[in-house]
């Protein structure tokens, strides 16, 4: 029906609402005196199924459009019809004609016999049933005389999709109820349930008005508590309004709704309604079975025959009846493809409109919906139906709507349902509302149609959105976890904690981005302010631009509610919120400043001269398709381009952002960010920088972490002077009152430790597994000034030396037991998956963690190593030579030259003739400690020069570094064990590694270490945070040690090979997280390198 065709649509109304008073004044008849009307056109046949009728009341013929002047022709037809002949309607068999040049209409009326017809029929045996026999299966049932299963679904379901058609008896239509034994079926049938038909006049022609299935529709009107005169007292008392097509977008089908707006009329296609009749048995029993059914109740199928023009309809309740008014109206499936609708008055909304809205609802109405839409979408998939909506209305009226109670009685979520309506996080975009809801157009199949543009569609703008066109049981899934996410209960509702700007100093100075793209700003307390956290600090918090972070935010409110419940130690971790904060901000320099929302999060730099920071992105996978906003596309370039290339696919976790890297780092980044490489490969330097880190192993970036040795930098008039990266280092060396150095590394790395392992022991402990994808964890600590020695008395897990923060919630949700009991199955297997990625990532930064503490302070050193290399941009690295020298005894200094060896103990040689040794100039003396100190047994290695190593750079002089390990043997016993592989990779394991000479034939270092070991006593700490990570606080000291033996290979007797050390970290990792074992594989620990 053409938009534009107002002409005809209105004809055609005016007849469908003909053909409905038609069918009204037979059901009249039929009610009042159990009369059924029976109607045929001149030129057609007409019968009676033998049998159905008990006796023929009358017999008419004439025009529609005279009814005076219809004849009475029942003697001579009764005796036919009543025998079960077919007549031919005409003026010959009708013996006159009332009015000539008008087709005219055959009427009967008949009373249908009351007896029942009961049919049997043996196990292989075919049953033949009469056209639309389906409507008048009263009941049916199979089996042997023992044991009968009701299969009058069954049997009705065959007959709908097959009509006329014999039905085999088989147990693959009805089951098996009586294994190896010979079964019947047994039917009662009753033959007057037929279909009916109205013929109505259009000028000389007649149109046919059809009642599809009204035998079954009239059961179903019974189920759902509508009566059929109450139904047609709607539809033909006014007239219908409407006639327009659907007002959402591209079906092209018409609505037209009762004058009392209780029913739609609603066109639909042939497919549909095959589709409908075929399950409108099980409809039916669903229906009955579920009373709060969200389903629209389809109450009638009608058609029109109208000059060759066809029209089908179908007349349902309106889930909207009662609305005051409409506010605005969504037509929501779940996915993403061609749903978004330009705003305008009266239209209906989609998916991508409401993209920012969220429907919180009292707890037990939200858990109440999420049960009925999994069932009912359940019922959906099971008859192979998808495509269908959720229709959203919402009447923004303050919740003072008083519920419909007439439209309740479809279902109690229907009607009117008191909500909140959100559109953000902040009061102003929460607001009170009336919503009605109701699930439409639930007749579309999986066809072939469909079929065919799922291949095309997922091959194209799949790839950016989630098309529509997918199989059932995806299709429910997916439309029941966009339900799961929409529509929450109060409880879940995040209201943002808004502050005022007063406390603080404005406007509030721009900071520089940490790796992501949120701006940051400094928020400074005002002398005098009253918060509790400007008494500790004035620069307590810091400032993150809201407009980045919207999702982040919804995260950290919910936090907030579950701070110290039960199951939530794990969010003690998590970076320390206060709220959001609406003040000036200075967004660019030289610019007046403007009014940011900037979310205030603990200030990670507050306290400390230079902070130096690691961001470390955890997780796998750090995009996933559809989650959060996420695109196919762009979860696959991200995974692909990003995930796969960098320590997320080594270790499950990589570096996105290093703040305040000491100078090794910088000298490293130098070579790879050389003018004529960003030429060559068209990167800029900054993305070359970030590849690196995120290419950085844990053991690595910890390396760095720690580093806190200085890097002399040669002066213009000859000589060197300390580098500026370590202000701290200036002071008076050893100071009393200070730790040095190695103490302060130690008890860094130890604090992390502690942090990491208390973490895990929270995390084990979470009530429901969490989708944290693309967060990361903070380490921080000073580097700028070394500690009080003070520290030393607060005691494990107090030191107070460094923070650990969880942070970055903008792709995570807080997944609570409620929420994770309505997800799907595959849904909740999903989360499983992404917390145990979480879960090993977190395992494995502790895991090596704890292998580069035990490599660099567990054991008494009596060796130390140096291992020179040749840094190259794009291949491994070049081995140059190692020397193996005993540490220092009775504290005398050992210094020297020292011949380079290769790994087999051969002199490293160099030259043309290949005549010159390779030789390393080192200092190797005690350092004495502070008494009170937690290490023992420490010494200072300091490395002078290189000279004589062989070229391996083809076009210029090597890229020159050192690496610098302990080891507990004696320097014999380390040089025989270097021929080994799993020794060499030791030799890198715990390495701290000088600054990069570049281009420089013999460079110069002069570049300090300290080494040291625990006390006995120092131990425990350590002890007992890996008691905490493995759940076991009550195991004893000794038993820890020797599970901690078994797991860490440090010695040059004790290496493992990649396969023990592989074994050893998923031990670990499986004390850490049991149960989750199968998705933490370690990738070997150099393959980033």
């Amino acid at each position: 029906i053409g938009s534009s065709d107002v002409g005809g649509v209105a004809a055609r109304k005016h007849r469908i609402q003909e053909g409905l008073r038609r069918a009204n004044s037979a059901r009249d008849e039929y009610e009042k005196e159990g009369l059924i009307n029976w109607e045929g056109g001149e030129g057609e046949y007409m019968e009676l199924p033998r049998g159905s009728v008990a006796s023929l009341v009358g017999a008419a013929y004439g025009a529609c459009d005279d009814e005076s002047g219809f004849v009475d022709v029942l003697g001579r037809v009764e005796k036919d019809l009543m025998a079960g002949n077919v007549i031919k309607i005409s003026n010959d068999t009708m013996g006159k004609d009332p009015k000539p040049g008008t087709r005219k209409v055959l009427r009967v009326k008949y009373r249908p016999a009351s007896a029942r017809i009961n049919i049997t029929a043996n196990e292989g045996q075919d049953v033949h049933l009469p056209p639309h026999a389906a409507e008048g299966i009263l009941s049916a049932s199979y089996g042997d005389g023992n044991t009968q299963k009701d299969i009058t679904l069954e049997l009705q379901g065959a007959l709908l999709i097959a009509p006329g058609k014999p039905v085999r008896v088989s147990n693959e239509l009805f089951g098996d109820p009586a294994p190896g034994k010979p079964k019947m079926l047994s039917v009662s049938y009753d033959p007057s349930r037929t279909r009916q038909a109205f013929k109505l006049q259009t000028s000389k022609e007649l149109a046919t008005f059809g009642l599809v299935a009204p035998w079954l529709f009239r059961d179903l009107c019974s189920t759902v508590g509508v009566t059929m005169k109450s139904l047609y007292a709607s539809l033909v008392d006014e007239e219908l309004t409407g006639g327009e097509k659907e007002v959402s977008g591209k079906s092209g089908e018409v609505f037209w709704f009762s004058s009392d707006r209780k029913f739609v009329l609603k066109t639909i296609a042939d497919a549909e309604i095959a589709t409908l009749v075929r399950m409108l048995p099980e409809y039916t029993a669903y229906l009955a079975a579920n009373p709060d059914s969200m389903l629209t109740r389809y109450l009638g199928v009608f058609s029109l025959d109208d000059n060759g023009i066809s029209t089908q309809f179908v007349v349902m309740n309106n889930i909207f009846e009662g609305a005051p008014h409409m506010d605005v109206m969504y037509d929501l499936k779940g996915t993403t493809e061609d749903r978004w609708v330009d705003p305008e008055p009266g239209k209906c909304l989609k998916d991508n409109n409401f993209a920012e809205t969220t429907a919180y609802f009292d707890d037990d109405a939200a858990t109440g919906i999420h049960r009925t839409i999994t069932s009912d979408t359940k019922f959906l998939e099971k008859q192979g139906i998808m495509d269908y909506s959720l229709m959203v209305a919402i009447s923004r009226d303050g919740g003072k709507f008083q519920r419909n109670l007439a439209t309740a009685r479809f279902s109690k979520f229907m009607g009117g349902i008191k909500g909140t309506e959100a559109h953000g996080v902040t009061e102003d975009t929460i607001q009170e509302v009336t919503y009605f809801i109701g699930m439409v157009d639930m007749l579309v199949t999986y066809g072939w149609k469909k079929v065919a543009a799922h291949i095309f569609k997922s091959s194209t703008i799949g790839i950016n959105e989630e098309i529509d066109t997918v199989a059932p049981d995806r299709y429910a899934s997916r439309f029941r976890a966009f339900v799961g996410i929409k529509v929450r209960g109060v409880s879940e509702k995040c209201v943002v904690s808004t502050l005022g700007a007063e406390p603080f100093v404005t406007p509030m100075p721009a900071l520089g981005r940490s790796g992501g793209t949120a701006a940051f700003f400094k928020a400074t307390y005002r002398e005098g302010a009253p918060d509790p956290e400007a008494q500790l600090s004035r620069n307590y918090w810091i400032g993150k631009d809201l407009a980045r972070a919207k999702d982040e935010v919804a995260f950290y409110e919910v936090a907030k509610t579950l701070q110290g419940a039960e199951g939530w130690d794990v969010l003690k971790w998590m970076t320390p919120y206060k709220g959001v904060c609406r003040c000036p901000c200075e967004v660019k320099a030289g610019e007046e400043a403007k009014p940011v929302d900037v979310m205030l999060l603990r200030n990670g730099r507050d306290g400390y001269h230079t902070c130096r920071m690691l961001d470390v992105k955890i997780g796998q996978v750090t995009a996933v398709a559809g989650w959060q906003g996420k695109s196919a596309l762009s979860a696959w370039m991200q995974t692909n381009t990003i995930d796969a290339v960098t320590n997320s696919a080594g270790q499950g976790f990589r570096l996105e952002g290093f703040d305040s890297p000491p100078e090794t780092l910088h000298t490293f980044e130098e070579l790879l960010t050389e003018q004529k490489l960003l030429k060559t490969t068209a990167v800029s330097a900054a993305k070359v920088k970030r590849f690196n880190l995120q290419r950085m192993t844990a053991c690595q970036f910890v390396s760095y972490f720690l580093d806190l040795h200085e890097v002399p930098k040669a002066k213009a008039g000859g000589g060197y002077t300390s580098s500026s990266a370590s202000a701290g280092n200036a002071l008076p060396y050893p100071e009393p009152g200070l730790l040095t150095r190695v103490e302060t590394q130690e008890l860094v790395l130890l604090s992390s430790i502690e942090e990491l392992a208390s973490l895990i022991k929270a995390m084990r402990e979470v009530q429901a597994p969490q989708q944290w994808i693309g967060s990361s964890v903070m380490f921080c600590f000073d580097c700028g000034a070394r500690p009080s020695r003070e520290v030393l008395t607060r005691g494990p897990g107090k030191w107070g030396v460094s923070r650990l923060h969880i942070f970055d919630w903008g792709r995570s949700e807080l997944n609570l037991p409620q929420a994770h009991a309505r997800l799907e199955a595959d849904q909740q297997v999903e989360r499983q998956k992404y917390w145990s990625h979480y879960c090993g990532a977190i395992g494995k930064l502790l895991y090596d963690c704890c292998n580069l503490y035990v490599s660099r302070y567990w054991h008494a050193k009596k060796t130390v190593a140096f291992t020179v290399w040749d840094k190259d941009q794009f291949t491994p690295d070049d081995f140059l030579g190692t020397v193996a020298l005993p540490m220092p005894a009775n504290g005398g200094p050992s210094a020297g030259t020292h011949e380079l060896s290769t790994y087999t103990g051969d002199p490293v040689k160099s030259g043309m003739l290949r005549g010159t040794t390779g030789t390393i100039q080192a200092t190797v003396s005690a350092l004495n400690l502070i008494p009170g100190s937690r290490l023992e047994g420490a010494a200072t290695v300091k490395i002078h020069k290189i000279e004589n190593c062989p070229k391996k750079d083809t076009m210029s002089p090597n890229d020159t570094f050192v690496e610098v390990t302990a080891f507990p043997e004696e320097p014999a016993v380390v040089k025989e064990g270097i021929k080994r592989p799993e020794v060499q990779s030791l030799l890198r394991l715990g390495a701290h590694l000088t600054s990069l000479k570049i281009d420089i034939a013999a460079p110069v270092f002069e570049e300090e270490f300290e080494l040291a070991t625990l006390t006995e006593e120092a131990r425990k700490p350590l002890l007992r945070a890996l008691a905490t990570a493995f759940g076991e606080e009550r195991a004893s000291d000794a038993d820890v040690q020797s599970q901690m033996n078994s797991l860490f290979h440090n010695t040059v007797q004790g290496a493992a090979n990649e396969q023990k050390a592989s074994s050893s970290r998923n031990t670990f990792l499986t004390k850490c997280f049991p149960g989750v074992e199968a998705t933490l594989s370690v990738a070997s620990s150099h393959s980033y390198r």
